[in-house]
Order: structure tokens, then sequence, then C-alpha cells
């Protein structure tokens, strides 16, 4: 196989230049446009690189040998299929293969066998007789004048025999390759430019194989029926709003941990689901209850009407010997119709300054001080500021975060995000009133660190006032008696 590159300033000038060098049978292997630097300092050139078969260059190589410079150009003018059966038909003489370059030998089987001199000037073909043997080559390759015989100075189409069915056909290929690899304003399309779309195409593929996939385990999930006992656990879960992620987890765990059979039996997937529900679900008791020797310092903070000051209500009604400090103006407030009847110690005070002032005289006084604080949305760093400094001052002191079962999930959550970092637990208010306990579930799943203290189950002070267990999540969850 012999492969050559070819440059010229057009595809025309290219593909004659493959035709004269290496033949019609050429095979087109890569094209390419060189547009120099930057299409500016270089002009445009057309590059092909084309190869023939060691056969066929032998061939065009006998051929090459009877004719001069000018007898070739004309040559390979003609049409590819004409050139090509030329080459294909040409039976070198001996006294061709033994000829000096410059001399030719004749095309045996179509009457051009005559040995002749291409550099001497033929014969003029007016004179020469219609079956004379010096009818060579010179003379055939000669153009024809108007004077001459007809039949002695025909044309290339008319001596031409009609193509065999093999050479249109190659002749076709030969087009159809040079279509291919030329778009229709004979720009070329460069071969790298083709392998990459061809990657493309093989991404694509592949991510679709990869759908494919996914989509078939899907469909041998929905048709792999589910135990019964899943199925249950599942579709109850999602009606009470309890967090997807945790539907999967638990699922996930009771398919690991049960047999199949227990799978099927609803009763014994639900108490599994329960057992680790209740281990999710954080709670733990107040400070001042665990600190009965050491005065503490116990605020409720809070953003908007959540029932706290009814639940320090219930607490200091609790609680001997205790002291709640709210803030506010004095001369605005009075001591209501509860506090009076349980008798309990309230200090109204304006300002931070006034409320560590009162804290600090209760506690020397041994009194347990609760503090009712209504927190601004847009004074995070004063809160901030005043719970720093409470527990500067003083050695126990213990935020809780009050939240109203009647507000939404999403209401909640943004009040314990803004105050998780200052805060130590969660207290429930209008547990009585909660339509939907699976939002106070979901909120203890992503706050572990803040437990809850303590659940305030309705109006009546002290009694509607419970410490904070688990089972009584769950029991409004799943509606227990």
């Amino acid at each position: 196989m012999y492969v050559r590159k070819f440059e010229a300033d057009t595809l025309e000038e290219a593909l004659r230049d493959i035709k004269q060098e290496l033949g019609p049978d050429a095979i087109i292997l890569k094209t390419m446009t060189n547009k120099g630097l930057k299409g500016a300092f270089k002009k445009k050139k057309i590059e092909i690189t084309a190869a023939i078969s060691e056969k066929n260059y032998s061939k065009k190589m006998n051929v090459d040998k009877v004719l001069d410079t000018d007898q070739k150009q004309s040559f390979y003018s003609n049409q590819s299929s004409y050139v090509s059966n030329m080459i294909e038909n040409f039976t070198p003489t001996k006294e061709a293969n033994k000829a000096p370059a410059g001399a030719g030998a004749g095309y045996g089987q179509l009457a051009l066998n005559k040995t002749v001199n291409s550099k001497q000037s033929p014969a003029p073909v007016s004179s020469a007789p219609k079956n004379s043997e010096s009818f060579g080559l010179d003379d055939f390759l000669k153009t024809p004048s108007k004077n001459s015989n007809p039949r002695a100075t025909s044309s290339y189409e008319e001596v031409r025999p009609e193509p065999t069915a093999k050479e249109k056909q190659r002749q076709e290929e030969y087009q159809r390759e040079l279509y291919r690899n030329n778009d229709h304003d004979n720009d070329t399309v460069d071969n790298e430019e083709l392998l990459t779309e061809l990657e493309n195409y093989q991404k694509r593929v592949e991510e679709l194989e990869r759908h494919l996939f996914d989509l078939s385990k899907q469909m041998e999930r929905i048709d792999r029926r589910e135990p019964e006992g899943i199925f249950q656990l599942r579709n109850i879960l999602k009606t009470l709003d309890v967090a997807d992620n945790y539907i999967h987890r638990i699922i996930k765990s009771a398919t690991f941990d049960l047999s199949r059979e227990e799978l099927e039996n609803p009763e014994v997937v639900f108490e599994f689901a329960l057992k680790d529900m209740l281990q999710e679900v954080p709670t733990g008791m107040p400070l001042f209850s665990s600190c009965e020797d050491t005065p503490v310092v116990t605020v409720l903070i809070s953003e908007t009407s959540c029932g706290q000051s009814s639940m320090l209500q219930k607490i200091g009604a609790l609680k001997d010997d205790c002291v709640l400090i709210k803030n506010g103006d004095p001369k605005d407030v009075t001591d209501s119709f509860t506090d009076k009847v349980f008798n309990l110690k309230i200090k109204h005070v304006k300002g931070i300054g006034e409320i560590v002032s009162e804290c600090r005289k209760s506690l020397e006084a041994g009194q347990t001080v609760f503090i009712d604080y209504r927190a601004m949305a847009g004074e995070a760093n004063e809160t901030k500021k005043f719970l720093d400094g409470l527990r500067r001052s003083f050695e126990k002191v213990e935020v809780l975060i009050t939240l109203s079962a009647i507000h939404t999930e999403l209401y909640n959550r943004k009040v314990v995000s803004r105050y998780s970092q200052l805060a130590d637990g969660i207290v429930i208010s209008h547990l009585d009133l909660c339509l939907n306990f699976g939002s106070l579930f979901n909120l203890s799943l992503t706050e572990k660190r803040l437990p809850f203290k303590f659940f305030g189950t309705g109006e009546v002070v002290p009694d509607d006032l419970e410490a904070a267990t688990a089972e009584r999540i769950l029991a409004g969850i799943f509606q227990f008696e």
C-alpha cells in the first residue's frame, strides 16, 4: 500500500494531482483544511491523504513509462472510468520494459502496441492509412484536426469502450467517498471532528443504557410484591407526615433485622418501628429540678405568642421559693388573677440591665429565677449578648426555646435554627391542640442536641403541665389512648 499526502489551493487541483500521481483507483483516507495562522498570514490549503494498492500502482507505473509529461497530463485529464479501463487493459511489451526513460510501449489489446519514441514529432494523422501500424500512442493522444479522417481522428469518447458493471460500481464508490469527505461547498471536514462527534454519541448511548438499567431495576421492585407489614407501615407513616428519610431508614432496618414471615405480619413490623421511634425522641429533665441546693436561672425564649407566660406560671406554681421575671414596662403590667391565687412572685422589669439586677438579688436570696424573655426576629445579636452575659454572670443558667404545637413545622424549625446554638432544650405548649404530631417527631430527628423538657397540655395551672416523654409524642402520632 502506497500512501501520500497532496496539498493544493482547491479540491479540484488536489484530486487532479491524486489522479495523475496514483491513478483513478486511489482511496481517499483523510481530508482537511489548513487555514493557516488565524486565517490571516497563510492562504487556505486543501490537504488530502490518499493510498493505492501495490498491484494497481504497478499497473499505473507501466503506463507512465510510455508517456512523457504532456501526454500524462492529457491522458489523466480524461474521465476516471476511461483511465482506469486503459490502465487495466494495458499490456507492456519487452521492448517497453527494456526501453530507456522517454521511450514507450503500446497498449497491446487496444491496437496501440507499436513502440514509438514519444519525444519525436508524430506523423500527421491525416496521412496515415486506416489500418496503418504507425497509428501509435502519440497519434492516439494527439488532438485530431478538423480535416483529418473521421475514423482515424476519433476522440477518446468514440474509441473508449463501454465501462463494465464493476467499473461503474468502482466509480460510484469513488464519488460517494468524495461526497463523504467534502460538503456541498467543497469545504473539507477534519477526521478529528468526526471522532469527537462519535465519542459524544457514544457517551449519550452509555447514558441512555444507564437510564434503561435504572428503569429496569425500578420495574423489578414494582413487580416484586412488598411484604404486607412494610406496606402498611409505609402508608401510615406517610399519612402522619413523618419525614421520608426516616421512613426509608426504618424500612431498610426492618427488612434487614426481620424475617420474611415477620415482615408479612403488620403487628410485628409496627412493634419494631415503635421501639426505634422511641429512641429517636430526645427528652430530659430541667436543670432546676436536679440542682435543689443551688439556685438556677431558667430563661424561656420565644418570638411570638406561644403560651410562654402560661408555661412559666405552671412551672412557678410547682416550684417553691421562686421568682418570675417578666420583661416589660412595670407601669403597663399588672399581676394576673392566677399570680395572686398561687402567690407567685412576679418582677416586672424594663431592659436587660434590670433583668440581670433582679436575677442577682434573687439568687443571693437563694431563690430560683424564671425569666420570661420575648425575643424579636431582627434582634438575634442582642439576644445572644444578653444570654452570654447571663452565663458569664451566673453559674447555673439554662435556656429553653418555647414552641407551640399549633404552629407549623416550618415556623418552628426557623425559630429553633435561630437560637439552637444558645439553647439547652425545648418546651412545647398547646400539645392538647396539636393536629400534627409528626411535625414534632420530625423536629426531634433534626435537633438531637436539644431535648424536650416540658409539655403544656391545657390551660389549667398547674395541672396541665407534664414532663416531656417520647411516649407522649408517639401516642399522639398513632392516637393511642
